[in-house]
């Protein structure tokens, strides 16, 4: 693991301490993480939190790989997908987040074209075939298990791979989808242009993330502060007025407490 003495985004060492705690729990992914702490840290210049110390490449690709077990999960591929897909509308996250981006977008709004990046099982690729009947559906997943599930249970083309400016190259997206990713991005300037790259003009684009106000909200061992890929905690400031700022029209954005009682910051641009 790599500590970090100042901001990865920004370069810069006007910091604050938020608070510490032990990773556990997460020893089968990480073999090496065990007795390890993890800090995190706020920026003052960018406004952004982030985590230290982080994965190195190698401890990533471990985790990855070993991310979607059924030895860690306690539940097979399939069983997650049907468990997931069969929530009644008031206790699903994918139902809750479909009507809000519904709520937003033009009403005539008919996409030939739709991109999840981070699309796990499928589960809300499967939501946005059954609203989209007509939209060509597309994946990029980084566990092999996950990606293989939702070539299984959905129409959609799926990449087992990491997004990156080569990802579906020959295609232009109306809707793209990012969900519970942007906090296990590095490099987010990169990510930002490649996703904008891929986008239609008059497109959308769905980012959602954990919300700074889970520090008040979840216990200090909650597994969000833990999970060891999870580089950064985001604000609605920072991700409107200065990551996505020059590059995509900011719609809305709103935050909203899940039925596991976790903060969700939902952002909808559009490309211009």
């Amino acid at each position: 693991m790599t500590w970090k003495v100042y901001c990865p985004h920004c370069n810069k060492n006007n910091l604050k301490f938020r608070q510490e705690q032990k990773l556990e729990g997460y020893d089968f992914l990480v073999p090496d993480l065990k007795q390890n702490k993890r800090e995190w840290i706020d920026c003052l210049d960018c406004n952004l939190s982030f985590s230290t110390p982080r994965l190195t490449k190698r401890q990533l690709e471990f985790m990855y790989d070993n991310y979607r077990s059924e030895s860690f999960r306690g539940e097979s591929p399939d069983e997650y997908f049907d468990r997931i897909t069969n929530y009644p509308p008031e206790e699903s996250e994918n139902y809750q987040k479909m009507v809000w981006i519904k709520d937003k977008i033009n009403s005539k709004f008919n996409p030939n074209k739709i991109l999840d990046i981070g699309s796990g099982g499928g589960v809300l690729l499967h939501t946005l075939g059954n609203i989209f009947l007509k939209a060509d559906l597309f994946g990029v997943e980084p566990t092999s298990n996950f990606a293989e599930l939702s070539r299984k249970r959905t129409r959609a083309n799926i990449i087992n791979g990491f997004f990156d400016n080569k990802t579906f190259s020959d295609y232009q997206f109306d809707l793209i989808t990012c969900c519970q990713v942007l906090e296990h991005i590095d490099n987010l300037n990169n990510f930002v242009a490649n996703v904008s790259k891929r986008l239609n003009r008059g497109g959308y684009l769905y980012i959602e993330v954990p919300d700074i106000s889970d520090f008040k909200t979840l216990e200090k061992t909650h597994s969000r502060f833990s999970e060891p890929s999870h580089l950064w905690y985001f604000n609605a400031d920072f991700l409107c007025n200065n990551l996505f700022k020059n590059v995509l029209l900011l719609i809305d954005y709103s935050v909203l407490k899940t039925v596991r009682n976790r903060n969700n910051l939902m952002i909808l641009f559009q490309k211009d």
